[in-house]
């Protein structure tokens, strides 16, 4: 393989820190019941329980191949973090917007639109939430190819004739900001190259090329204008990450992978080992039951996924606290060089 160099960008705010807060509020004020919703700008949207610390931990244990890991923040730093630790680089906001007439920001769409701006970073680098853990030994090529091209793991075909039905009354939409943000990137690109991509990345680690995320901005200047707009999450936002996997493929630089899930039926977990089919990836939504919450985390001990996300931690739910912070420490019990 092609050796280059892999860093890895982290976006992380700390949703409790009172100054941030006052700022969210002040700027909130100016919009409208959409933007103030809490699938937008809601507590859960911002909720930090030290998640990062755990996914570090992971990238320490598995992927010791990375070169710097950078952290994206709103002028916020984790009170464990280590930051003598040369390997951690600290970028603010303001680092990377073209101007602090977008700032603040609370809009992570808008943010991943900046990354490929940060100076002194991979051309190829891996994007991470923090709610992103890797759960097994890793190599660049389970993200590259060997000349460095990125690997695109996608999720099963959506039907091309709602899509269609969608683009040409606009008015039946009724979508998340989230899934608003994709619906507009994969429009763009049907409209300028006329190919309708009719999957979905999964929500999971993304393998980005500056280069290409470069070319992307020159060719949907204004498209970029506007999600940099939006201080919080807008209907009018496009999702730069999905753009930039819609563009290569479109482009015919790239094809998409199928990654396979770790599913809630043990027994159909059991029947791809069987088969010799490997279980990359996890999701779990962890506002879930409890029974099936404890469940889909024995299965991630169980099969030891490429990568996994906890998503949506619930609030104000001690017991589920604890059931997830017990799975994380047990998981990855050692200190890591990341922290003080």
């Amino acid at each position: 393989m092609k050796d280059f160099p892999v860093d890895i960008v982290y976006t992380w705010v700390d949703g409790s820190d009172k100054q941030w807060l006052s700022k969210k509020n002040k700027v909130l004020d100016k919009y409208n019941h959409f933007h103030k919703s809490s699938e937008v700008s809601g507590k859960k949207r911002f909720i930090n329980k030290d998640e990062l610390k755990f996914s570090l931990r992971s990238i320490e244990k598995y992927c010791p191949w990375v070169r710097n890991i950078y952290l994206v923040t709103d002028n916020q730093v984790p009170k464990w973090l280590n930051i003598n630790n040369k390997q951690i680089i600290i970028i603010n906001h303001e680092d990377i917007f073209p101007s602090t007439k977008f700032l603040p920001t609370f809009n992570s769409n808008a943010i991943e639109m900046r990354l490929h701006h940060i100076q002194g970073l991979s051309n190829n680098f891996l994007s991470f939430n923090d709610d992103f853990f890797i759960g097994r030994p890793a190599i660049k090529e389970d993200f590259f190819y060997k000349d460095g091209t990125p690997k695109l793991y996608m999720g099963g075909r959506k039907s091309k004739i709602k899509l269609k039905l969608r683009f040409r009354y606009p008015s039946l939409r009724k979508l998340t900001a989230h899934a608003s943000a994709i619906y507009n990137s994969r429009k763009l690109i049907l409209d300028k190259y006329n190919i309708l991509i009719n999957r979905d990345l999964v929500h999971t680690v993304k393998a980005l090329n500056k280069n290409i995320l470069y070319d992307i901005e020159n060719e949907f200047f204004e498209v970029f204008r506007q999600t940099l707009k939006n201080q919080f999450r807008d209907l009018s936002d496009t999702w730069i990450i999905s753009l930039h996997a819609y563009y290569l493929i479109s482009k015919g630089l790239n094809t998409f992978l199928s990654i396979k899930k770790i599913n809630k039926r043990d027994y159909v977990n059991r029947l791809y080992l069987l088969l010799k089919i490997k279980l990359d990836y996890a999701y779990i939504a962890l506002n879930s039951p409890i029974e099936q919450l404890e469940h889909e985390l024995l299965c991630i001990r169980r099969y030891k996924p490429l990568s996994f996300c906890l998503n949506d931690w619930p609030d104000n739910n001690e017991y589920a606290d604890k059931i997830i912070m017990n799975f994380l420490t047990d998981l990855f019990p050692e200190k890591s060089c990341y922290e003080k």
